[in-house]
């Protein structure tokens, strides 16, 4: 940059030089060039810092991008140490069968061996309809409340799943008056329930499936407007049967070590834990034997990769903080102390007990891993029963308790549910101040005697729960309930099938105690409460009355001696507190306890790493600081470039005023040269 700007003031002083030279008048002094060599004497001295200095930082960036990078693989090393399923990996033994295929296996399952029969599949009920002349004909006006439960083998009596929040309520009216409105407006509602049209030979059927399950077959209730009649050829309950059943609901059943369960669909996931399996057909001869067994291998070897991961992480570091001996020379974090102090706190963790386990192993040497002398670390395979093959083969519960997370409680109603980063490893004492609850209403006596006919009765309501107000609710005209729990249970069915509650995801539980219906909120919390806000006359009858039951409470209590924050069921140690981020789930009938936490080994590295390697991390503030150093170096260039432009300028001008003292002297000593042969009496003509 100096001999670029200086090329433009050169021209303009080889200008005067040239004229001054060609008059023969100057000095004789090449003042050009002179001004060259002084201003790129003082320039280079502190341009060749300037560049050293932004070679040092450019070069340090590019290996905090190395430092990253390395940092990054042993996290990934880490974090395989810190999951459940590496210690808890299995292996699967299953003969060839065409009755089941195994889907999935866990690293939850147990091990041991399973003797399973497949005695029946489950399926799906399906209705036909009527027949009809064309899909887009008009079948009616009103609506159809479809519901899930369970017929008995006469199909005439249907006991409702209250348990279930499928089903609901389809409006038909003049946007959707035909076989193909109905069809999408059960399949767009998405109820459980799914609908096709089968052609006939010419005219065509309506047909209904229900999810697989003896409890998911179908019951369906029409309301017709009176001057669009039709839809009641679509009611199948226990009135009015106009819909034809082509098969009945059933439910799988499996008998597994000699214990007969049953599951609404063939894909079994829950009867042995950790193991998922499809069902294709039933056989009441064949005997599938399955075995799971641990499979400690995933875990030895997942630990030895950590080893060989940080041994690479050390070399790579050191080269850049300390000496690279293939390049001969230091690495440019040398000086950097948050590079240097990384590598020794890594180093630390590798040597410290693990936080939070305070038995079995709490530290790397435990199982036999050590450090050398310079820093790398060494598997120790057989050390009189302490080293590492002793520790995996005897003692693997110990292993993995070292390098996982784990959170416990003292007592079962209390669950730790969550741990955040900002979460400390220690033992903490919890105490119960105020129980959870759930909002509950709890009518006056049931005023009718069972079996209760709703024949000529008008038993309709809207209820709020939890803040979100329901439409109006029907008891269906003309059903006989046996039973006051056989009433709860169609209250409890209405209510969760509204669609506003449906929305929100909100539901309840409907009981009978001591001849009174109870309605319970599924929620915990001040905010959970339900309230009749209106009721047709008829439903004193059934003890029920405007107006709103008692609110649930927020649990409340203190951890580790300080207020804690309780939402529901849940409660939160404070803000800034060691167990800030452990949530915890607190049942009812819970008065306190003790939480232990522990990040474990890879936890515990993780938390480290990740301190360093986040977007708002030390990492990134360290390469913010040597950027803005950079920017400034570049300013302190463009600075020093002016400056030197300036100087130079002054010294062509001290140049340019020497020539011209210069030049007006020699023109002196012309004049001096000849006075005496004009002067009297000196001349040379006297």
């Amino acid at each position: 940059m100096v001999s670029s700007t200086s090329s433009t003031t050169n021209n303009n002083g080889a200008t005067g030089s040239s004229i001054i030279s060609a008059l023969g008048t100057g000095s004789g002094i090449d003042s050009n060039k002179l001004a060259d060599q002084l201003t790129e004497a003082a320039h280079m001295v502190q341009s060749n810092r300037l560049t050293s200095k932004k070679t040092l930082l450019e070069t340090q960036i590019s290996d905090y991008g190395l430092l990253r990078s390395s940092l990054s693989k042993l996290e990934t090393a880490a974090a395989a140490l810190g999951s459940s399923d590496t210690f808890n990996a299995k292996s699967l033994s299953v003969p060839d069968t065409n009755l089941l295929s195994i889907t999935k296996l866990d690293a939850k399952a147990a091990a041991g061996g399973y003797q399973i029969k497949v005695e029946q599949t489950a399926q799906s009920q399906s209705l036909s309809s009527g027949t009809f002349s064309s899909m887009t004909d008009p079948i009616g006006k009103g609506t159809l409340v479809i519901r899930l439960g369970e017929w008995n083998a006469g199909l005439n009596d249907f006991e409702v799943d209250s348990s279930k929040t499928a089903g609901g309520t389809i409006t038909i009216d003049d946007g959707n008056n035909s076989l193909i409105g109905l069809r999408d407006a059960i399949n767009k509602a998405n109820m459980g329930v799914s609908a096709s049209i089968v052609s006939d030979g010419g005219s065509y059927k309506l047909l209904l499936t229900s999810k697989s399950g003896a409890k998911n077959e179908i019951e369906i209730t029409a309301t017709e407007d009176p001057g669009a009649l039709g839809l009641a050829s679509f009611n199948f309950n226990e009135t009015t049967r106009n819909l034809t059943q082509q098969q009945e609901g059933l439910d799988a059943k499996v008998r597994v070590n000699g214990l007969l369960v049953s599951r609404e669909s063939n894909q079994i996931k829950d009867v042995i834990d950790g193991l998922e399996f499809d069902l294709f057909g039933a056989s009441l001869t064949e005997t599938i034997s399955i075995s799971i067994n641990e499979d400690k291998s995933v875990a030895e070897k997942t630990i030895r990769d950590f080893v060989t991961a940080y041994n690479t992480f050390k070399t790579e570091v050191e080269k850049l903080v300390g000496f690279d001996a293939e390049l001969k020379d230091y690495g440019s974090l040398k000086t950097d102390p948050l590079a240097k102090n990384l590598m020794q706190g890594i180093r630390n963790f590798l040597s410290s007990s693990i936080p939070g386990l305070s038995d079995g192993f709490t530290a790397l040497s435990s199982l036999g891993i050590r450090t050398e002398r310079d820093g790398s670390l060494k598997i120790i395979e057989n050390e009189e029963n302490t080293g590492f093959r002793a520790a995996i083969d005897t003692h693997f519960d110990k292993v993995r308790d070292l390098f996982v997370p784990k959170v416990s409680a003292s007592v079962t109603n209390l669950e730790v549910s969550k741990y955040t980063a900002k979460s400390k490893p220690g033992t903490y004492d919890v105490v119960i101040t105020q129980q959870p609850s759930k909002g509950k209403l709890t009518g006056a006596a049931i005023g009718v005697a069972f079996p209760l006919d709703t024949t000529g009765k008008d038993y309709n309501f809207k209820l709020k729960l939890d803040g979100t107000e329901t439409a109006l609710i029907t008891l269906p005209a003309g059903k006989t309930y046996t039973t006051e729990g056989e009433l709860a249970a169609e209250i409890q069915s209405l209510i969760n099938l509204d669609s506003n509650l449906k929305t929100v995801k909100s539901t309840l539980a409907v009981s009978v105690e001591a001849g009174k219906l109870v309605f319970t909120s599924n929620t915990y919390g001040s905010s959970s409460k339900i309230e009749f806000t209106a009721i047709s006359s008829d439903m004193a009858d059934l003890g029920i009355a405007l107006g709103a039951g008692v609110s649930g409470t927020d649990v409340g209590g203190t951890v580790a001696g300080q207020a804690a924050f309780g939402y529901g069921n849940v409660l939160l140690p404070a803000l800034g507190s060691d167990a800030e981020g452990l949530s915890m789930t607190v049942q009812p009938g819970a008065t306190g306890g003790t939480i232990t936490f522990s990040r474990g080994f890879a936890g515990g590295l993780t938390n480290i790493v990740n301190d360093y390697l986040k977007s708002s991390g030390v990492i990134k503030e360290r390469e913010d600081n040597i950027n803005k150093e950079i920017k400034g170096v570049k300013e302190d260039e463009t600075d020093l470039t002016r400056r030197s432009d300036a100087y130079r300028a002054r010294l062509m001008a001290q140049f340019q005023a020497m020539e011209s003292i210069v030049r007006s002297l020699n023109s002196t000593g012309d004049f001096l040269d000849g006075i005496l042969d004009r002067l009297p009496f000196t001349s040379k003509n006297n």
